[in-house]
């Protein structure tokens, strides 16, 4: 693994920065392979959408300077890596309200990319945690750096699944715990909508936007939804597509329409 701070290599970080006494920051998780960064445009977007919700102090010419050290470190590995990018607001200001002039941090992190190709050829098992999934529409979609609920739910999580699905208050899907949900019925492709709570993942986004085959229908369903569903996959940026084949004991196919979209997707 290695690190930098501000691009340059670092294994620490001042201990008043704000990331560690209230998690005031983004990150990023971005699959590097044949030496270049995947759905970049998509990580950077969803970044400087954080960026001004939060108003961090991370402008046009900073994500040019991210990019470009990206850019030149993924040309120094030969296998698939993980290009974990972390900005938060910087160090300063005592209590909640940060400094005015406070500048952020930006830290780099990698490491060997996980391999998915299994999972992704003969499916995983879903459950549905126990632990619900926040609801904040002033937090919602971005991948901020709180995340408690998705550490409990993953130490929650059942030896015989590879997921969960996680609620919301109101016991609407809302995304996994490490990713996002899609399902087919009658010909659409559905997905909940993150609009008070969950990640905007990339390859959702891609999804979304790259598939022409099938409506789209973004909306509020509930658990019986998934259980009448005819085809189920997951999606994350490392992983890609993965097909649902087990749901809380109900076994599903692996069909024709989630072979297309991984296709379409590379995946």
């Amino acid at each position: 693994m290695a690190t930098f701070l501000n691009y340059s290599p670092s294994q620490s970080i001042s201990l008043s920065d704000r990331s560690i006494a209230y998690g005031d920051g983004l990150f990023e998780t971005i699959l590097v392979s044949s030496k270049r960064l995947h759905n970049i445009d998509d990580h950077l977007n969803r970044l400087m959408r954080g960026c001004f919700k939060l108003s961090l102090q991370f402008n046009y010419e900073d994500q040019q300077k991210l990019v470009t050290f990206l850019n030149a470190l993924a040309l120094t590995y030969d296998t698939p890596h993980v290009f974990k990018v972390i900005v938060t607001r910087g160090e300063g200001g005592r209590g909640y309200l940060p400094n005015h002039d406070i500048l952020p941090n930006v830290i780099v992190s990698t490491s060997t990319a996980p391999d998915f190709s299994k999972i992704r050829s003969k499916g995983v098992s879903l459950g549905v945690s126990s632990v619900p999934s926040t609801m904040n529409r002033y937090l919602a979609g971005m991948k901020h750096l709180n995340r408690l609920e998705n550490v409990m739910a993953k130490n929650a999580l059942s030896e015989c699944c590879f997921e969960d699905v996680m609620l919301d208050d109101n016991n609407y899907l809302v995304e996994c715990i490490q990713s996002n949900v899609f399902w087919f019925k009658d010909g659409v492709l559905k997905t909940p909508i993150l609009d008070k709570g969950g990640v905007q993942g990339t390859m959702r986004s891609q999804v979304i936007s790259r598939q022409m085959m099938h409506p789209v229908e973004v909306g509020r369903y509930r658990v019986k939804e998934l259980e009448s569903a005819e085809e189920i996959f997951i999606t994350n940026s490392l992983m890609g597509v993965v097909p649902v084949t087990n749901f809380i004991g109900q076994s599903f196919p692996i069909g024709m329409n989630t072979r297309k979209i991984k296709a379409l997707l590379n995946y």
